[in-house]
């Protein structure tokens, strides 16, 4: 519980101090110092979950942090918000205590911050192997476990890398045994949604189009919401070229943003996989605005700006 509430904090105060990252080369550990301002190392050869207890103890009364610019305050504390989440993944057995190890690591010696180059659609669906999952269940522990390869996010920054660990650890969620999520209508008129297990795909759409439309918003004010919207894009793209969403999902989501399964199945009587990414992308893209449902999240505003502003 105070793992949690910790998180909470820190994604609270993100969320109301609105800020610009410093743009500074190296590597993340190099411009955090986030192991000179804590005696944490030690643990972090053999026992995670220690390591994170540590960095929750520390970090808030080091008087090195004190001293620390807003800027750079703010990127530890996404740091640690990323930590904690990753360490609930670990408890929630959807990562392993070696694996979450090397995950860590990858996170603090990678880029600090980093352009990242405009790349082909087809090049980036030829980096997962999501699509020959034949369950959400299977899909999403299979993005989960891809989404740190794709550039939009070893490139991101701290702010942005918190937010999309926080997009795939939520949609992670639905695959824990009798677990049921509810989706609040940000509208107090509307009734919110409970989503079971089985309806994992309709939740993950769902949830998409929420984050999409709220982002959407704050590009205007921040352009760095643009690569949050890039990754969100990604995940979509992935979903509907996988063989279990155009199966299962066909304008059955309340919000019917899953409707537009329909102008992606005719790739193949069985979906797409990896193994046709390129026929498969062809397809896609030529259709990917004019058949798809008025109401699909296709036809969004907040989608086609992605398209339009050249992410692919």
């Amino acid at each position: 519980m105070m793992k949690r509430f910790i998180v909470c904090l820190i994604s609270s105060i993100l969320i109301f101090n609105s800020f610009t990252t410093t743009v500074l080369a190296g590597s993340i550990i190099e411009q955090t110092k986030i192991h000179q301002i804590t005696s944490c190392k030690k643990y972090l050869i053999s026992n995670f979950e220690l390591y994170i207890e540590c960095l929750n103890e520390e970090v808030f009364i080091s008087s090195h942090f004190a001293n620390l610019s807003k800027n750079k305050k703010n990127d530890i504390q996404s740091l640690l918000a990323i930590s904690n989440i990753l360490q609930e993944n670990v408890e929630d057995g959807f990562i392993s205590n070696k694996k979450v190890l090397t995950i860590w690591n990858q996170i603090l010696e990678s880029s600090y911050k980093a352009k990242i180059k405009k790349k082909e659609l087809q090049k980036v669906l030829e980096q997962t192997t999501c699509m020959d999952t034949e369950s959400y269940n299977l899909f999403i522990k299979c993005f989960a476990n891809e989404f740190r390869n794709f550039e939009i996010y070893q490139k991101s920054d701290l702010l942005n890398k918190r937010r999309i660990e926080t997009i795939v650890s939520n949609a992670l969620s639905l695959t824990k045994h009798n677990s049921k999520v509810y989706a609040f209508a940000k509208n107090e008129s509307l009734k919110g949604t409970t989503y079971t297990p089985d309806q994992g795909f309709n939740y993950f759409i769902t949830y998409m189009n929420y984050l999409g439309t709220d982002y959407y918003k704050k590009v205007k004010s921040d352009v760095n919401w643009n690569k949050v919207i890039k990754f969100i894009i990604i995940a979509i793209i992935i979903a509907y070229l996988s063989k279990s969403l155009m199966k299962s999902s066909g304008g059955q989501s309340s919000s019917g943003s899953s409707s537009a399964s329909s102008s992606t199945a005719s790739t193949s009587s069985g979906g797409c996989s990896s193994a046709l990414v390129a026929k498969c992308t062809s397809i896609f893209q030529q259709n990917i605005f004019r058949n798809a449902p008025a109401t699909s999240v296709l036809k969004k505003p907040w989608f086609k700006y992605g398209f339009s502003k050249g992410f692919f």
